[in-house]
């Protein structure tokens, strides 16, 4: 078994769109319709879902916690503060990683880690 994507449904799917495009990714969609668009990261299809287009009722915010690893992790931790998006769990050391959480616009929760030296899965 593989996994090769995953995606959040939006609330607001322009605002939730601006985020991941302007302040997260920092990068345009892989590929984008008025009801899916979609984030290659490396490979893996990060994905934000318009449910107003097929009048789906969802549960929205806190229904799966993505997690990312990054490399300029100080660099992404302060261009969010700066951008005042809410980091609910502030710098961390747990286990061999270090760890912050923030809250997209649409109240999902978004994990970054980063290995301590030498040390991964």
């Amino acid at each position: 078994m593989k996994i090769e994507s995953l995606y959040v449904a939006a609330k607001d799917f322009d605002r939730t769109k601006a985020f991941y495009t302007d302040t997260l990714f920092r990068k345009e969609p892989s590929s984008s319709t008025d009801r899916f668009v979609f984030y290659d990261i490396e490979g893996f299809q990060f994905g934000l879902f318009n449910p107003e287009v097929t009048d789906e009722s969802v549960t929205f915010a806190n229904n799966c916690v993505p997690t990312f690893e990054v490399s300029d992790f100080k660099v992404l931790h302060d261009r969010l503060k700066t951008k005042g998006v809410d980091i609910i769990m502030p710098l961390q050391e747990v286990n061999d990683t270090v760890i912050f959480q923030c809250l997209d616009t649409e109240g999902n929760v978004l994990e970054f880690y980063r290995w301590k030296e030498g040390k991964q899965f």
